[in-house]
């Protein structure tokens, strides 16, 4: 304890007998530094060349040993219009397995061991992301295996069975746990874009994970994964270099385009799953079992000039669970946990996300709770979207939000593997990329006018409302049209114990 108070004791004088500058004092020349690291961080000059074979090429330069290189390809279950759905799924379990020259992904994992390799692939609705990250003098190395992969891929039959029993799992273990976010999202989106486009499911559907075969799965290769659907993105990579890389391993032939380029439709609309079965017991505790209810809006596009706006709405509403591990700092100011969460026990969670595509968006907030409250839970969300577009947004509110905002943003670009997503989008959407110093700027002009009117122009559509669990207490589609009609928000019809709380305002 001696030695522990004596410690205290030299950190509350500044800890000068230590030699080391006090924390409770600026660092001298440290506005120089904090100032040439701004500069390299927001002002990253984002270099794009595209081939003659439609495939752009951006870099961007990155400190240290290591690098990453990836593609960013236009594919996902939004163009599966003419395909069977649930295809984009499978080829998302077959990522980085064989190919002409790799026979297993045993293999790749060879290959790529010399330079410190490693690779992963994410797939959205919209876009997947292949990646390889190595040391720096990797990056032929790194852009074959990109090249085998995306291009030379064999899809094997032991491959697509693999990838079969794996999507079945997947699909078994939704049930296990507590948190329904994919299938609630799938749901949301299935309302509101209505059989087209993002409004695909992007979980293969139970009914056709026996019947997609090999064949559909290389139709759909071939006539995807072409170079003019995407782009092949180097982070701490010379740029003439990762160019060259591409002439070497990428194939010269363009490729015919024939993907369904439809665009978004926003429908509105509803989609309910029934699921009254009680969850397994895994463990000493018991499964909550849970109503889940999303409710969304059309927001914008991600080159829409009011995208920044709805970020900053998203980031102001927040959001999470009941329980958030980690203490402050974690979204706790945010309208969600204040408003919602911190009110209502029953609510297990209750979170804003805005979804954002190339042509379209949608924002929701989406909750959960028992399912003995799926009247009020439906409510609550009701009354957080009229508050945003006619409630006051105060200054302290909008500041925090765009405060937490950028620094999420300058956060995230810490991340080669995450700059290297947000580089491929951008360039892939508008052949170039908004420097972090712009979109800061540009979150920082964001007004609370801004946020009302965006809200307001939201609520002027239909609403898109997907549910999932035991959906017995929840109003129907027409009963929440008709609350968001109304001035206040009530549902009405039926005795609310939410409502009996004195929550309930005049009616309409």
């Amino acid at each position: 304890m001696r030695g522990v108070r004596q410690l205290s004791s030299l950190v509350a004088r500044g800890a000068g007998v230590i030699g080391q500058p006090p924390l409770t004092e600026p660092l001298a020349g440290g506005d120089a530094v904090i100032q040439t690291l701004k500069s390299k961080v927001l002002s990253k000059d984002t270099k794009v060349t595209e081939l003659p074979t439609g495939l752009k090429v951006a870099t961007v330069d990155w400190s240290g040993g290591m690098c990453s290189i990836g593609v960013v390809l236009n594919t996902g279950s939004r163009y599966e219009t003419n395909h069977r759905r649930g295809i984009t799924h499978f080829l998302e379990k077959i990522s980085f397995g064989s190919t002409r020259q790799f026979a297993t992904s045993e293999e790749i994992v060879e290959a790529l061991q010399p330079y410190g390799g490693m690779y992963e692939s994410q797939h959205f609705r919209d876009v997947a992301v292949y990646t390889v990250s190595c040391f720096k003098y990797g990056v032929s190395m790194a852009t074959k295996v990109l090249a085998e992969t995306l291009f030379n891929a064999t899809i094997s039959p032991e491959e697509v069975e693999e990838a079969r029993g794996s999507i079945a799992y997947e699909l078994q273990t939704f049930a296990m746990v507590a948190d329904q976010e994919p299938i609630v999202t799938d749901t949301v989106h299935e309302a509101a874009f209505n059989n087209n486009t993002v409004g695909f499911n992007k979980i293969c559907p139970m009914d056709n994970l026996t019947a997609i075969t090999r064949s559909d799965l290389v139709e759909y290769y071939t006539s995807h994964y072409i170079p003019s659907r995407m782009v092949l993105v180097g982070v701490g990579v010379d740029h003439d270099d990762l160019v060259a890389a591409a002439n070497e391993h990428f194939p010269a032939i363009t490729g015919e385009n024939t993907s369904d380029m439809s665009k978004a439709l926003y429908t509105g609309g509803s989609c309910f799953r029934f699921d009254d079965s009680s969850p397994p017991v895994i463990g000493p505790q018991e499964l909550p079992t849970l109503t889940h209810v999303s409710i969304g809006f059309p927001s914008s596009s991600h080159q829409d000039e009011d995208y920044v706006k709805y970020c900053v709405l998203n980031t102001l509403m927040g959001g999470g669970g009941s329980f958030s591990a980690g203490g402050p700092g974690k979204g706790m100011y945010t309208r969600l946990y204040l408003q919602v969460l911190n009110r209502y026990h029953w609510m297990y969670s209750a979170l804003a996300f805005n979804h954002v595509y190339e042509d379209s968006g949608i924002f929701t907030i989406s909750g959960s709770s028992h399912p003995s409250h799926g009247w009020d839970l439906v409510q609550v969300l009701i009354k957080q979207f009229k508050e945003m577009a006619t409630g006051a947004i105060e200054f302290h509110e909008l500041n925090r939000a765009k405060t937490q905002l950028k620094s999420t943003l300058l956060m995230n670009l810490e991340y080669r593997n995450i700059e290297l997503e947000d580089v491929g989008r951008q360039v892939l959407a508008a052949g170039h990329r908004k420097s972090a110093t712009e979109l800061c700027s540009m979150i920082e002009a964001v007004t609370p006018m801004d946020l009302q009117r965006i809200s307001a122009e939201m609520l002027e559509a239909e609403p898109s409302v997907g549910a999932y669990g035991n959906l017995k207490h929840i109003p129907t589609y027409e009963e929440i049209c008709s609350a968001f009609k109304r001035d206040n928000g009530e549902l009405h019809g039926r005795i609310s114990q939410f409502l009996l709380r004195g929550v309930r305002g005049k009616s309409s």
